[in-house]
């Protein structure tokens, strides 16, 4: 198959959002779409580095737009790509790979410690320095499951608050977007329907027992329990395959810091669902840290070794949490300790939701304010389908 590179100008971009235009009049790849050629800058002349989503984290949402304005796929969280990208190694792609994990500390490779100590230490590779590019294809699975398309199509993309990127950001070049042209006689995608999943949130309120002391020094034994045991109503009449479970750092005014990471603050966590009167995970569900990456790993695939050890909120003392005892990677350009910083849970559900979703949820939880809400955040794998001929979407029901 021969190809070309074709370079797509925004149609509009500004400091909020872009949208790019795939006129439709030849063939090109569907898993190839990326951005590229693009610069950033700090106004204050600062390095910039990224949290758990590398250079997602520029990206707050993705959306996918037929010739009639029908949304066909989207992804309003980024957050679901940090369970993809901590499967991720870059023994092919090195550099590509390492520039995409580096900040979020994950599937580094390097020549010798020296070499780390500089780009990791010195600030020698911050994104401002950065020739990548981001994979958008990666964010739609609609994109991955098809091959070639002839279709026309608007990528809508949403960035991040300046606020979301340590010291901000801005384009000093904006992106464009690159797809390859197919120039031989393999045919576009026959198929009359489309099967794909996207990504459905919502999110539980609960409060916080435990007010946080000025120590930072907890007996884990000790702490209230909080519990909760909430209804969804979003994936009703849904085929739902993998559900993920989450509670996301806050910012100052208890709004969600969509940067990809966990709260620490969060100790023993225990989980479970019903669905249509059925208990999904017998005795007790997933109770232990152990039994939730277990299943992290069953359902998802294996994680990277520098995210199973920010998985679990490892401290120097048995049974007892202190905060300047713990232990993990520590990354010095974000100062973040990478210990419980990706800690998610994953559910299988994989079965079509007739009446309604329950989950039980109970953790111990510390919060400086109690009266001040927490968030547990979900993020669901729901089956969609899409006809070109009719221009029909919709969820795929049995």
């Amino acid at each position: 198959m021969e190809t070309k590179s074709i370079l797509i100008l925004p149609a509009s971009i500004d400091k909020y959002r872009a949208h790019y235009i795939i006129p439709g009049t030849y063939k090109y790849l569907t898993k190839k779409i990326r951005l590229s050629d693009f610069q950033l800058t700090n106004s204050q002349q600062k390095p910039i580095y990224f949290g758990a989503k590398g250079l997602y984290s520029l990206i707050k949402s993705f959306s996918v737009i037929n010739r009639e304005g029908i949304v066909i796929d989207s992804m309003t969280n980024s957050d679901y790509l940090i369970m993809k990208m901590m499967q991720q190694e870059n023994p092919i792609q090195r550099d590509i790979n390492r520039y995409i994990h580096q900040n979020m500390c994950n599937s580094i490779q390097s020549i010798s410690p020296a070499q780390l100590q500089l780009t990791e230490e010195v600030n020698k590779q911050d994104a401002t320095k950065l020739g990548a590019y981001i994979d958008l294809s990666f964010m739609s699975d609609y994109l991955m499951k098809r091959n070639i398309s002839n279709d026309f199509m608007t990528l809508m993309i949403e960035w991040v608050d300046v606020s979301d990127v340590e010291n901000g950001y801005e384009f000093s070049r904006p992106p464009s977007l690159y797809l390859d042209e197919v120039l031989t006689s393999q045919p576009v995608d026959s198929d009359s329907v489309f099967v794909y999943n996207t990504i459905i949130p919502d999110k539980v309120v609960f409060y916080a027992e435990n007010e946080k002391e000025a120590s930072g020094a907890y007996d884990i034994k000790a702490l209230k329990e909080n519990t909760t045991e909430t209804r969804f109503n979003s994936y009703n009449q849904q085929i739902v395959k993998n559900m993920y479970f989450y509670v996301p750092r806050q910012n100052a005014n208890s709004s969600i810091n969509n940067l990809g990471l966990t709260n620490e603050d969060i100790l023993d966590i225990k989980i479970n669902l019903i669905s249509d009167g059925v208990q999904v995970m017998a005795y007790s569900g997933l109770d232990t840290d152990a039994k939730r990456l277990a299943h992290l790993n069953d359902n998802v695939n294996e994680m990277c070794i520098p995210a199973i050890g920010a998985y679990s909120n490892l401290s120097t003392e048995f049974n007892n949490f202190k905060m300047e005892q713990k232990v993990g990677l520590y990354n010095p350009n974000t100062n973040i300790q990478y210990s419980n910083s990706h800690s998610y849970t994953a559910f299988g559900l994989n079965k079509m939701v007739i009446g309604e979703i329950i989950v039980q949820f109970s953790c111990k939880a510390l919060k400086e304010n109690l009266n001040e809400p927490m968030f547990l955040q979900t993020l669901a794998e729901v089956q969609r389908f899409y006809k070109p001929s009719t221009n029909q979407v919709g969820n795929l029901t049995m």
